[in-house]
C-alpha cells in the first residue's frame, strides 16, 4: 500500500492569514525567528527561514467537533508560502528522534490503541500497517515531546 504525508489544506492556510484569527477565534501571535531559523511551518513543510517570521497559533486540523478532535500549537510562515507536494516518505522538516502516531476512523475519532510514540525511521511502516486497517480513514502526526500536530498522513490514490 502507498500512502502520503499531507501538509495543510492551503485554503486553510489562506483563511488563517486572512482573518488572523486561530480555532478559538484569538489573535495569532507574530514572531520573528531565530537568526537559525527552526520553527516548523505546517503548509510548506519546511523550516520557517532564518530571519523570517513565523506565526504561533492553536490548531483544530479537524473538519468536525468530538471530543476526540484535539486543538494545539502549530507554527507557519508569517509570510504565504507554497503548499508542500503530498510525499510517500516522511517530510525532512521531521528531524526529532521519535513522533506520535495515531490513527482515526472516519468520523475523526481516535481508534484506541493506535497511538504510538513511534521512531522516525518507522514511521512510514508503521503509518502503513496502520492505514491498512479498514477502520482507519487517516492518520496524524505529532510532536511527541509537546503533541503539536505536523501532518495527516493519507492513503495514497
Amino acid at each position: 500500500m502507498r500512502l502520503e504525508f499531507h501538509a495543510l489544506p492551503s485554503e486553510v492556510v489562506e483563511t488563517i492569514h486572512r482573518t488572523g484569527l486561530d480555532s478559538y477565534g484569538d489573535p495569532v501571535e507574530r514572531h520573528p525567528s531565530a537568526e537559525e531559523g527552526g520553527m516548523p511551518c505546517r503548509h510548506c513543510l519546511q523550516n520557517v527561514p532564518a530571519g523570517k517570521p513565523f506565526l504561533a497559533l492553536a490548531h483544530r486540523p479537524f473538519e468536525g467537533r468530538n471530543p476526540f478532535t484535539e486543538t494545539g500549537p502549530i507554527y507557519l510562515c508569517a509570510e504565504p508560502c507554497a503548499r508542500a507536494t503530498p510525499t510517500p516518505t516522511s517530510p525532512q522538516v521531521l528531524q526529532a528522534e521519535a513522533y506520535i502516531l495515531r490513527g482515526y476512523s472516519p468520523e475523526e475519532r481516535i481508534i484506541y490503541g493506535t497511538g504510538a510514540v513511534t521512531p522516525r525511521r518507522q514511521l512510514v511502516d508503521y503509518a502503513a500497517e496502520l492505514l491498512n486497517r479498514p477502520d482507519i480513514a487517516f492518520v496524524d502526526l505529532r510532536s511527541a515531546s509537546n503533541n503539536c500536530f505536523l501532518c495527516r498522513i493519507h492513503r495514497a490514490d
